[in-house]
């Protein structure tokens, strides 16, 4: 479930982008959340927002919150969770003196309360995550790692014991399960390389692979998406600001998972909701959902985060 990459243009303008894989749920759309929401942790406490953001989410009808899957905020840090089964790992209590929070409930407090990748590194060792659910009508608790980005910089969290920490992504890349260490193997291992560093030699392989046209890895597994998105990233030639958009929609689309309406009430059934791409110089969300594959394409102005004080559902259309 979910493919994910940050990516840089010749202008050295900033993306974020991904792919919104899951089971049969409520409709994912585009939501704004205010300055000075109160969101609930999960436990019984809740926390206010100092930002007001603007991403892809869900409303369920059990819950009177909204799940956020991905966003920007207003200072242009961005913020997606995906899955990572069989990896990570939850406290069982709250403790103490930490800021105790369930999953789901992580991005809300990465793009509600920080300005930059580097407040939230500050702030990690003051978290403890909670293995609980937040307002899920199945009290399933998500297994979930994290991708932040901003102009400066752009981090993996993953929580697979101890402390929580962020590791750089010189990939770019991020799917699901194994964790960013191995799928960096994979990918060199693909390449006819040792080890899991990203080097010069990763990037010069892989634009070779791009220029011969061979195909890459389709598989829906999370490894092979994961291959296939990091040699597009790193194998294609930098692009223009003009070329990003439909070239990035396009490998997203390489990736995405296909509906099944034969399936549509099993559980089990995983399918790309949406895609949606970020620009974050300009705080530019473009948003395609599978319904109607029709790009809506909005911006979280200063004047909305000033001036919005509710929260918004926008409609797929």
């Amino acid at each position: 479930m979910c493919t994910s990459l940050t990516y840089l243009d010749t202008t050295n303008q900033h993306y974020f982008a991904r792919t919104m894989d899951f089971p049969t749920t409520t409709p994912w759309r585009p939501i704004f959340l205010p300055r000075h929401y109160q969101w609930p942790t999960g436990l019984a406490t809740a926390r206010t927002t100092q930002y007001a953001i603007l991403g892809g989410g869900r409303a369920p009808a059990h819950f009177d919150s909204y799940l956020m899957a991905d966003g920007i905020n207003e200072t242009g840090l961005t913020c997606a969770e995906l899955y990572l089964p069989h990896a990570a790992t939850y406290a069982d209590h709250r403790q103490s003196g930490k800021i105790n929070l369930t999953p789901q409930a992580f991005i809300n407090w990465v793009l509600g309360e920080h300005q930059s990748v580097t407040t939230v590194i500050a702030d990690l060792p003051l978290v403890n995550l909670v293995g609980a659910s937040w307002g899920d009508d199945t009290g399933e608790i998500y297994p979930f790692h994290w991708y932040l980005s901003d102009s400066h910089q752009s981090i993996v969290i993953e929580p697979t014991g101890g402390p929580l920490i962020a590791q750089p992504n010189p990939v770019g890349v991020l799917t699901n399960t194994p964790i960013l260490t191995d799928h960096q193997c994979r990918l060199n291992r693909y390449l006819g390389l040792a080890g899991s560093q990203i080097s010069s030699a990763t990037y010069h392989a892989a634009k070779q692979l791009v220029q011969t046209r061979q195909p890459l890895p389709n598989s829906p597994i999370p490894t092979e998406r994961f291959i296939h998105m990091a040699i597009r990233r790193l194998g294609t030639p930098q692009l223009s600001a003009q070329q990003v958009p439909a070239t990035v929609f396009h490998w997203l689309h390489e990736v995405s998972l296909p509906y099944d309406a034969r399936r549509r009430n099993l559980i089990s059934h995983n399918y790309t909701h949406y895609r949606c791409l970020i620009t974050l110089e300009t705080r530019h969300y473009r948003f395609i959902p599978r319904t109607t594959g029709r790009e809506q394409a909005l911006t979280l102005t200063p004047k909305m985060a000033a001036t919005w004080h509710a929260p918004y559902l926008y409609p797929t259309d």
